[in-house]
């Protein structure tokens, strides 16, 4: 929902402030620092910074001040930052019974999505929707999907897309809700002289004692970490690398395994090959909203044309 125009004091006294500024002043006080808080929102430090100046007008006091460098809240601030998640869920909740009486998908949609959703899923659920309801903007920023779920929670989008595996299910905190979108399967990715590289499928059993790839705090690493936790091997994880595609070129090296999902994962060179796993890694994939905003028509919009888009491409893969 977008923030007033302008907010100031009508003839009755009733003070009305800019939601963007709410938002703004909450991820100051929550991330530190106006960088680490535009970094948040998706918005560069001098937006943040004049979304609050303008909060302040709206308030007829200073929100922030400078010590030593850094800024800081004011008490008056302080005071704002607490109760702004409040007020921005209740005005999101007010927002979208509105627009469910008039049933139109309209207005912005941020979206967090996790980096291979956002390459294999996100454009084309994007432009559908965008083809569907040109009323609509989606807006999307690219996220791990812990971190996908944190930026729901905290307000700052609108709908995470998020994944976890089978054993360790997804972690909601309180206030969220998540709608099951589709699978994606994972492969164990060697270099094309490894010994079990032309084995039409493998067990994670059989890679025990291999050298591992990974992200720290992934869930991959996670799901790896569960795997292997009756098997100690102090050399099992080696190089910390956290994008998929710079995963598989060290494989291409011959610089150790990775556990990489199909789902936008593209060609793989001719020095990789992809072994299926016998009951393969599974990634669930889910939509996460706040269950105050779950009767906007958009939200829902947007969850039936991911839900869908993943249907084909999961056939496609």
């Amino acid at each position: 929902m977008a923030g007033p125009a302008g907010a100031r004091r009508g003839d009755a006294g009733v003070l009305t402030v800019s939601l963007a500024g709410l938002r703004a002043i909450e991820a100051l006080a929550t991330h530190g620092s106006m960088t680490a808080a535009a970094s948040a929102l998706g918005y560069t430090p001098s937006a943040i910074s004049q979304q609050i100046a303008r909060l302040g007008r709206d308030v007829h006091q200073p929100l922030v001040e400078q010590q030593g460098g850094r800024t800081t809240l004011t008490v008056a601030g302080r005071i704002l930052a607490e109760s702004a998640s409040r007020i921005v869920i209740e005005l999101e909740s007010m927002s979208a019974e509105l627009q469910a009486q008039t049933e139109t998908v309209t207005g912005t949609l941020r979206i967090a999505a996790f980096p291979t959703a956002a390459r294999g899923v996100i454009p084309a659920a994007m432009r559908e929707l965008c083809l569907a309801w040109p009323e609509l903007e989606p807006r999307l920023i690219e996220a791990d999907s812990h971190r996908a779920v944190e930026l729901v929670a905290r307000g700052t989008v609108d709908l995470g897309v998020a994944h976890d595996w089978l054993a360790i299910p997804l972690a909601l905190p309180d206030g969220l809700q998540a709608r099951h979108l589709g699978n994606d399967f994972s492969d164990v990715l060697a270099h094309h002289t490894h010994p079990l590289a032309d084995r039409a499928s493998v067990e994670l059993d059989e890679l025990a004692d291999e050298s591992w790839l990974y992200e720290p705090g992934s869930v991959a690493h996670d799901f790896l970490l569960n795997t292997y936790r009756r098997s100690p091997h102090p050399d099992r994880f080696t190089h910390i690398v956290s994008e998929y595609a710079s995963q598989i070129e060290m494989v291409g090296a011959g610089l150790g395994l990775a556990l990489v999902p199909r789902m936008g994962r593209g060609t793989l060179p001719p020095t990789v090959r992809a072994l299926t796993v016998k009951a393969p890694p599974l990634r669930r994939i889910y939509g996460v909203w706040r269950t105050p905003t779950g009767r906007r028509p958009a939200l829902s919009a947007a969850l039936g044309v991911l839900e869908a888009t993943c249907a084909r491409l999961e056939q496609e893969r």
